[in-house]
C-alpha cells in the first residue's frame, strides 16, 4: 500500500521544450520545440496585439522560414493593433517593396491611384490610360516651341529649292502667329487658332490664306515628331470661313488713266501689269524681266510662278509695252519687294494720289476708292468684250473657259474695252503724231 501510495502521489515527467528565438526589428517570434512520445513538432508562437497566434510544423526548416516571414510580416507593417491580420501585414510588406524604389509614401500612391481609378470610372485600367500617355505623348528632346518650329519649317523650304519670294512671304505671315504663340506647339488648341485669326481683321480669304501655312507648318511639325502623329493636329478643326462671292467689280477706262497719271515706278509697274495681261498679284511679285518676251509679245509665267503650277502665256498688248518702256530691264526682278503687303501698300498710296488730285481741283469730289482685286477683274472683262473668245481669254488668264465665260461675259461693252486698252502715256512734246505730219 505504501508503494501504491507512494507512487500515486508522484508527478507525471514533464515534456521537453526547446525554444528558438526568431527576431526581426522589435518583433520576436518563438519556436518551441516538443517532444511527445518519441515524435517531435515544432510550434511557431507570435503575438499580434494582444491575440496569440500559433502553427505547428512537424519540420524545423519549414518552421523557421514561417517564422522569420512571420517577424518581417510583423516589423514592416508595425503590427500593434489586433484588427490587422497576419495576411494583412504580409500584402502591407509585399507593398512596401514594390513601391520602395519610388520614394512615394504608401499612402500617397494609393491616394493617386483611388483618384486614378475613378477618373477613368472602369474605362481602362490605370496600365492602360499610362499606356495611352506614353504613346501619345512627345519626348522631351523632340519638344518644340512654334518659334523653334517656325525657323525648322522655313529652312526645309529653302533647302526645298523653293522660290525665295514664296519663303519670304511665308515667313513674314508666320512669324506673326509665332510672336502670339512664343510657347511650346503641343500647348495650342483649335481655339487659340481661331481666335487669332479673327484678331487679325482681315476679309475672309486672307484668313484662309493663313489658316493653309498655319496648318502647313503643323503638318510638317506632327512629320517630325514634334506633334502626335495618331491624329490629326489642331488646325484641322480651324474653321474655313466661307468666302462669299459678290459681284464683279471693275475700274473705268477713266479711273484707270488717274491710276496711271499718279503712278510712280514700281506701282506704276504694277498696276499697268495687272490692268494690261491681269497678272495675279501674287504672280506679279515673283516676276523677272527674263520672262518677259519682247520679240513674241508675251509674257512666259512658268510652273513657279502661277497660282495653278502650270506654265501659261499672258499677252504683251500695245498699251502693256508703251506704260512698261521707260522701266524694262534686260534681267533681274520687276519689282523689288516681294511681300503682298508690300504691293497692297503700292496700291493704296496710288488710290490715296488719286484722291489727292481729284479733292485738288474739285474739294467735293468722291475719293478713289480701291476695289479688290478689280486691276484683273477689269482685264479679264475688257478682253472677253474685245476679242469674244472665253477659251482664249481663259489660257492667257490661267482660269477655266465656263468661269470667264459666266464672270466676265457682258461686264463691260466693245467700246469701253477699246477706250481700256487705249490707255497710253501721254507723248513727250517734241514727238510729233505721223498722222499729225500727214
Amino acid at each position: 500500500m505504501k508503494n501504491h501510495a507512494a507512487s500515486a502521489g508522484k508527478k507525471a515527467p514533464r515534456k521537453e521544450f526547446r525554444t528558438r528565438t526568431v527576431k526581426a526589428g522589435s518583433v520576436t517570434v518563438r519556436i518551441y520545440e516538443n517532444l511527445n512520445r518519441g515524435k517531435t513538432s515544432y510550434v511557431v508562437y507570435w503575438r499580434v496585439g494582444e491575440k496569440p497566434e500559433r502553427k505547428m510544423f512537424f519540420e524545423l526548416a519549414a518552421a523557421k522560414k514561417f517564422a522569420k516571414d512571420t517577424a518581417e510580416a510583423l516589423a514592416a507593417g508595425q503590427v500593434d493593433s489586433p484588427s490587422v491580420s497576419v495576411a494583412e501585414a504580409q500584402m502591407f510588406r509585399e507593398a512596401m517593396r514594390v513601391a520602395g524604389h519610388l520614394g512615394i509614401p504608401l499612402h500617397m500612391i494609393a491616394q493617386e491611384y483611388a483618384a486614378a481609378h475613378a477618373r477613368l470610372a472602369g474605362a481602362a485600367t490605370i496600365l492602360e490610360a499610362a499606356d495611352f500617355y506614353v504613346r501619345n505623348s512627345i519626348r522631351s528632346e523632340l519638344q518644340r516651341t512654334v518659334p523653334e518650329v517656325l525657323e525648322e519649317f522655313i529652312a526645309s523650304k529653302r533647302q526645298d529649292n523653293l522660290s525665295d519670294r514664296y519663303v519670304t512671304d511665308t515667313h513674314w505671315r508666320l512669324k506673326r502667329f509665332a510672336a502670339a504663340f512664343n510657347i511650346g506647339i503641343t500647348h495650342i488648341r483649335t481655339r487659340d487658332i481661331e481666335d487669332w485669326l479673327r484678331s487679325l481683321g482681315v476679309g475672309a480669304r486672307t484668313r484662309n490664306n493663313y489658316r493653309t501655312l498655319i496648318s502647313t507648318m503643323f503638318t510638317y511639325a506632327r512629320k517630325r515628331g514634334y506633334l502626335p502623329k495618331d491624329r490629326a493636329h489642331e488646325v484641322v478643326d480651324v474653321e474655313r470661313p466661307k468666302v462669299r462671292g459678290g459681284a464683279i467689280q471693275v475700274f473705268t477706262p477713266s479711273e484707270l488713266a488717274e491710276m496711271l497719271a499718279v503712278a510712280e515706278g514700281q506701282a506704276a509697274v504694277a498696276v499697268a501689269i495687272g490692268a494690261f495681261a491681269g497678272v495675279r498679284s501674287a504672280e506679279i511679285l515673283r516676276l523677272n524681266w527674263e520672262d518677259f518676251n519682247w520679240e513674241e509679245d508675251v509674257i512666259d509665267l512658268g510652273c513657279d510662278q502661277t497660282k495653278t503650277a502650270s506654265r501659261r502665256l499672258a499677252p504683251i498688248l500695245p498699251a502693256l509695252r508703251a506704260w512698261l518702256e521707260p522701266h524694262k530691264k534686260p534681267h533681274g526682278p520687276v519689282l523689288r519687294y516681294s511681300l503682298p503687303v508690300c504691293l497692297a501698300e503700292a496700291f493704296k498710296s496710288v488710290a490715296k494720289k488719286v484722291t489727292t488730285r481729284r479733292q485738288e481741283a474739285d474739294p467735293e469730289a468722291a475719293p478713289f476708292v480701291w476695289k479688290h482685286n478689280a486691276l484683273r477683274h477689269s482685264y479679264a472683262s475688257y478682253r472677253m468684250a474685245e476679242v469674244q473668245d472665253a477659251a482664249k481669254v481663259s489660257l492667257e488668264m490661267g482660269n477655266s473657259p465656263q468661269k470667264i465665260f459666266n464672270n466676265y461675259r457682258k461686264v463691260v461693252t466693245k467700246s469701253q474695252a477699246a477706250a481700256w486698252f487705249g490707255v497710253m502715256p501721254a507723248a513727250p512734246e517734241n514727238v510729233v503724231p505721223i498722222s499729225a505730219v500727214a
